[in-house]
């Protein structure tokens, strides 16, 4: 493939990314989508070659493939998130390793860490 044909692939990519995250939200569909027409247009950081650029827009479509979920308020006051399939769901392991961290050297959030930096 040559490079125009790869740049408008990762263009496609990009803007199905933005249509999976903000599908939702016209408002934020919109504006993604003009934020990465300009990207194409105007690179925002130009001496970077192109097959960097490209790598770079793939990446951002991963980014927000995986990273970005919308939640939307209903009547009762709660909120309904769009958690899709490639929603990267943690599972906190680095997390509760720090809690058993902090809490085996008498550490802790709330101002028991006294000796925790000695």
């Amino acid at each position: 493939m040559n490079s125009q044909s790869v740049a408008l692939a990762a263009y496609r990519n990009g803007l199905r990314a933005t249509k999976l995250a903000f599908g939702q939200d016209t408002r934020m569909l919109l504006a993604a989508r003009s934020q990465m027409r300009n990207g194409m247009i105007n690179p925002p950081n130009p001496q970077l070659s192109s097959d960097q650029q490209v790598q770079y827009l793939n990446d951002v479509a991963q980014f927000l493939r995986r990273n970005i979920v919308q939640g939307k308020k209903s009547e009762d006051n709660k909120y309904s998130l769009n958690i899709h399939a490639d929603t990267e769901l943690g599972d906190n392991e680095s997390l509760k390793l720090a809690k058993k961290t902090l809490a085996s050297q008498n550490g802790g959030c709330c101002g028991g860490g006294q000796k925790l930096y000695d």
